[in-house]
């Protein structure tokens, strides 16, 4: 469903006089609260979770020599960031010699890498962190421009563009959770309490779902004795 599909749909649900909305822009009183809505619900419904799959996305970036950290904006875009994948970072000159970098808790880095000599020791990184202001850095420091650091992101939640035709990025046959959790924004503004429980009674089938299908299953070891 497309966004304006979406709206379409939650006027329908909501039981609003019309046919419209026409477009999802340039629109006014009820119908731009039904626009408004579908905005809200598709955030809602990415901020349910930090890692859903389908927010998973890879990332490269080459060293720079003698340069130990690297923000958020010399690697992604920065406002896309949600948080990396800290388990799976790593490093190659060639994919041949692909490895994965240790990642250490920043204080623990911070106290045992950033002092005495280690501070500017430089070599092939085999050790990363995220720091505080969630920069990438790397012990050792690099001494070559040749390195390639590769890993994973979770993006931050998306936003539609204002286009008729704008698709979410959650996978096609969940989109129906989004006009569910609107639903719901709809009922608690004009007090329809059916209208409410209608939404919120849908929306957590679709996402019960969603969460089976887009989040990562934990394997747990055999129960203790």
């Amino acid at each position: 469903m497309n966004f304006l599909a979406m709206c379409k749909r939650l006027r329908q649900e909501a039981g609003i006089s019309g046919t419209g909305p026409a477009s999802v822009v340039e629109q006014s009183g009820e119908m731009k609260r039904v626009v408004d809505w579908i905005t809200a619900a598709y955030e809602d419904v990415q901020e349910e979770h930090a890692t859903w799959r389908f927010h998973r996305k890879d990332f490269s970036f080459a060293t720079i020599v003698d340069t130990q950290e690297y923000t958020p904006a010399a690697v992604i875009d920065d406002d896309d960031l949600a948080t990396w994948v800290r388990e799976d970072i790593r490093v190659y000159v060639e994919e041949q010699d692909e490895d994965f970098l240790d990642y250490w808790p920043w204080g623990e880095f911070r106290s045992t890498w950033q002092r005495g000599a280690h501070r500017s020791q430089t070599g092939r990184p085999s050790i990363v962190t995220i720091t505080p202001s969630n920069a990438l850095q790397l012990w050792q420091i690099p001494n070559l421009a040749t390195y390639t650091v590769t890993g994973e992101y979770y993006q931050a939640p998306d936003i539609m563009a204002a286009a008729d035709a704008s698709t979410p990025i959650i996978p096609a046959q969940f989109h129906m959770a989004i006009v569910w959790k609107a639903l719901m924004h709809y009922g608690a503004y004009a007090a329809a309490d059916e209208k409410y429980a209608k939404g919120d009674y849908e929306y957590g089938k679709k996402l019960r779902a969603m969460e089976m299908s887009q989040i990562e299953t934990l394997l747990h070891g055999e129960p203790l004795a």
